[in-house]
């Protein structure tokens, strides 16, 4: 029985013997009017207030975040003053190239990631792929991971990608993220991963295994080897863009054939309906092709964690991507 109800209940079994005790019908039929009269009012206000914060609540967009990286449990270094920066990280000392952005307190701060291909290093990668120019023009801090190659963290690829539990890179990969965060404004929906060739295959492995921290990837010649790597559906549906060139020519001494690997992995992320642009650019060569870095670069930047793609929506690539480049089916 609700309470009030259950007050009403006791007040009408009361009443006579209310009645007896103080000879007056009028005065106690009176309190017990006034009584039930505000209990009404009472009832009535604190409905009303339900009901109005149940529909201020509905009328509130909940907009999806992306999860926040574990703590780093030691001394972040610090990131804020660019260049070469080196900290430990599961175990191994770990050494990369820092980019800063104009304004480090801009609460539209992007953190984009670039992992380097095998052989080369990440100051050659970051000076190739431009990442002073794309943390000036984006507002962003790129970081350039250099390949750990101390005993027992080296991996025979660079990248951890083909350790299920992702090696010494997947805590290096949260703990850069957690010292950022905590010196720099990032937008925690802003962040990015790209990379080429053996780091192409690292960014794989995020956007599979790591797609909840991020907002979209771009990959150069990575993708999926079913018998190495075992694609697995991402947390999230980030978008994704992917560049790759043909069958015999972009491949690694024919061992890893990046255009197989790239068609299984777009046709497995379509497969799961994530909004995917497929850049087939047909070159008979291991390379980043013309126009590559700057629509993959526009592409991340233009998608935040949780929002459904623009290009998506309208079903139409910017005229300025490459021709190569289409939405895939």
């Amino acid at each position: 029985m609700r309470p009030l109800v259950l007050s009403r209940f006791l007040l009408s079994l009361l009443a006579p013997v209310a009645l007896a005790a103080c000879g007056s019908t009028a005065a106690s039929t009176g309190t017990s009017a006034t009584a039930d009269t505000a209990a009404s009012g009472d009832a009535a206000t604190a409905d009303a207030d339900a009901a109005a914060a149940d529909v201020a609540t509905a009328d509130v967009t909940q907009v999806p975040q992306p999860t926040a990286p574990a703590a780093y449990t030691g001394t972040c270094p610090d990131f804020t003053k660019g260049g070469t920066v080196t900290m430990v990280s599961g175990g191994f000392n770990r050494s990369m190239r820092v980019s800063l952005p104009p304004d480090m307190t801009s609460p539209d701060t992007a953190l984009l990631f670039m992992w380097h291909g095998l052989g080369d290093t990440a100051a050659n990668f970051s000076a190739a792929f431009g990442a002073a120019g794309i943390a000036k023009n984006n507002n962003a801090v790129v970081i350039t991971p250099e390949v750990c190659s101390a005993s027992g963290c080296s991996q025979v690829f660079g990248w951890s990608f083909l350790d299920a539990a992702g090696g010494a890179d997947a805590p290096l990969f949260e703990d850069v993220l957690s010292c950022v965060s905590q010196q720099i404004t990032i937008d925690p929906r802003r962040v990015y991963s790209t990379g080429f060739s053996a780091g192409a295959l690292w960014t794989t492995w995020l956007l599979i295994n790591r797609s909840d921290f991020l907002g979209s990837v771009a990959i150069f010649s990575g993708g999926i080897d079913p018998s190495q790597v075992a694609y697995v559906t991402p947390k999230w549906p980030i978008p994704v863009i992917g560049f790759y060139g043909s069958q015999t020519g972009d491949q690694f001494q024919g061992i890893v054939f990046f255009h197989d690997l790239m068609q299984t992995l777009i046709a497995d992320l379509r497969a799961d309906k994530i909004f995917t642009v497929d850049c087939d650019d047909e070159l008979n060569a291991h390379t980043v092709p013309t126009g590559g870095v700057e629509a993959g670069v526009e592409f991340m930047f233009n998608h935040k964690y949780g929002d459904k793609s623009s290009y998506e929506t309208t079903g139409v690539l910017p005229a300025n991507f490459p021709s190569y480049c289409k939405i895939a089916p």
